[in-house]
């Protein structure tokens, strides 16, 4: 398979120093890469700013804020060449409706920054490819305490554009107590159930196993 992952947090600037982001660190997604790379697919990554560098990847590109990250996406996708697209980044939901040029003070009372939507980027993957060219597509949900309904109605808004393969599924709290063994849950479009798995190498495993077939017959 020819791969296309997208890893860590996107930087939506405030002023020349200063930006929003998230707690993702890149990790998981580096692991991946690393992981489908060793096993002989060809791997593509885009990471955000501070995250953690897969190794022995050779196609690695660095992206900011939503933005770049989209114009990125689109360059990649727009070349037909990725069967599959794991988005894993954690891409910001608002960003300054203004970006201050230099530096904002440090000595105000009280600032008050307006946050507007920044676009959804998962549900346009496969438009961005040639006709005929569409990749899978597998996107990731991260929720916070989340029941067990809570977590099937967050990931059936992402399914339910039909633009997307599969997601992944996982839970911060989950993150925090379980580490390396933390619980995945794989979700297939059109599937009534997930599928648990017990950490990351099961999930690579998953990934691997599940999206190759599909892909060699698309």
């Amino acid at each position: 398979m020819t791969i296309l992952i997208t890893s860590g947090a996107t930087r939506e600037p405030i002023d020349d120093v200063r930006f929003l982001s998230n707690v993702s660190t890149g990790g998981t997604g580096a692991k991946i890469a690393e992981a489908l790379a060793s096993r002989g697919h060809a791997v593509t990554v885009l990471r955000g700013e501070g995250a953690v560098i897969p190794r022995d990847v050779a196609e690695v590109s660095t992206f900011g804020s939503t933005a770049d990250l989209q114009q990125q996406l689109t360059a990649q996708l727009g070349t037909g060449r990725f069967d599959v697209v794991i988005q894993c980044a954690a891409v910001s939901d608002y960003r300054p409706d203004t970006v201050t040029d230099g530096k904002l003070t440090s000595y105000a009372d009280e600032l008050t920054i307006r946050l507007v939507p920044t676009p959804k980027l998962l549900p346009t993957l496969k438009t961005l490819a040639p006709a005929g060219r569409a990749p899978l597509v597998v996107g990731f949900k991260l929720t916070s305490g989340a029941d067990e309904a809570g977590r099937a109605a967050a990931v059936a808004r992402l399914f339910a554009a039909g633009t997307v393969d599969a997601v992944i599924q996982n839970d911060l709290r989950e993150m925090a107590t379980e580490g390396d063994a933390r619980p995945f849950r794989a979700y297939l479009a059109g599937s009534p159930r997930p599928e648990p798995l017990a950490g990351l190498e099961a999930l690579i495993d998953w990934l691997d196993t599940t999206l190759a077939p599909t892909a060699k017959n698309r």
